[in-house]
């Protein structure tokens, strides 16, 4: 089963098109501009990734560096190779290696209007997982919805940070 080509580093854009037999998902939520240096440290680390459940390599995204992402689901530890993409100030992008289920690549970037945005490209890697499709697009699309929570979480405690830090306003 041949896989699709696809340009790297495709998700750091915004998905105009998808290479044909890949499905593109996007998630966004606006941050607000005092919380947007809080969620740039966070989306451009593994930090955000454990967060959403995941183990996570050791060290910060940097082009070309190859690690493994796990999850459990059911008891089973999902093992998912990873190359990232690009990585940089706003966020990091990363493609799937052999033997992870999916084959693609994702991303989380936070732009210069305070737009956070999950972006993926994929389709299942092999035949047993395409079986299993409707299953891991639900698990993709419950994991998108955890980012963006996971953002809106961090965005809200920079601001009750920077309040707190204000001290008292007089009125």
């Amino acid at each position: 089963m041949p896989l699709p080509a696809y340009e790297r580093g495709l998700t750091r854009r915004p998905l105009d098109t998808v290479p044909s037999g890949m499905r593109g998902v996007e998630h966004s939520t606006v941050v607000p501009p005092e919380s947007v240096e809080a969620v740039s440290a966070l989306v451009r680390s593994w930090e955000f990734k454990r967060r959403a459940g995941f183990e996570v390599p050791v060290g910060e995204p940097v082009p070309g560096a190859e690690g493994v992402l796990a999850k459990r689901l059911l008891g089973i530890r999902f093992v998912e190779p990873i190359r990232v993409v690009w990585a940089d100030a706003r966020g990091f992008g990363y493609e799937t290696r052999p033997g992870h289920p999916i084959y693609g690549e994702e991303s989380f970037l936070i732009d210069e209007h305070g737009v956070f945005t999950a972006r993926s490209v994929s389709r299942p890697a092999t035949l047993l997982w395409m079986l299993m499709a409707p299953a891991v697009r639900l698990l993709q699309r419950r994991t998108h919805a955890k980012y963006v929570r996971i953002v809106q979480a961090a965005a809200d405690a920079a601001l009750r940070a920077l309040r707190q830090a204000q001290g008292p306003t007089s009125g």
